[in-house]
């Protein structure tokens, strides 16, 4: 294990979350790598994308696997002069704690969580577990109960 996804169990652990911690001995850094390793359908699948403001505000847009998030999307949603960024491998350990792969909307307290639609219409998903060789299993409504969000479309 990671300090990335020892990060990530322990705050399941600690704030008693309904939750499967899922490690592999295998990347599962893309979707296509997730599901070939775990055998979990990529309807299930959700992406992470981390994002930077002008102003260095760290943002998370959750979009199911199949889609692809959209900055104009995100800029309008936070009401920003200027489309965020990318963030980089660099900034997603800075900011989040977390690496590139395996980036999570959990544990991701300094980060604006902007959830969309086609993920909450999901019974249960799969998120991020800290680090490249994790993923974490919960219900949607778990999800909702656990992580600070917004509900919006950020999915082009």
């Amino acid at each position: 294990m990671s300090q990335y996804s020892d990060r990530t169990m322990s705050f399941l652990s600690k704030n008693t979350i309904k939750a499967e911690f899922l490690k592999y001995d295998k990347s599962v850094h893309s979707v296509q790598e997730a599901v070939e390793v775990s055998g979990i359908p990529v309807e299930k699948f959700t992406k992470s994308i981390v994002m930077l403001t002008s102003d260095n505000n760290i943002v998370i847009a959750v979009v199911a696997a199949e889609s692809r998030a959209s900055t104009e999307r995100v800029r309008k949603a936070l009401n920003l002069s200027l489309r965020p960024r990318l963030a980089s491998a660099e900034e997603s350990e800075k900011y989040l704690r977390q690496q590139l792969g395996g980036n999570s909307p959990l544990n991701a307290f300094k980060a604006k969580v902007l959830l969309d639609q086609k993920v909450l219409e999901k019974d249960w998903v799969v998120v991020g577990g800290g680090d490249d060789q994790s993923l974490v299993k919960i219900s949607i409504e778990e999800l909702k109960r656990v992580v600070p969000y917004t509900e919006v479309r950020v999915r082009k």
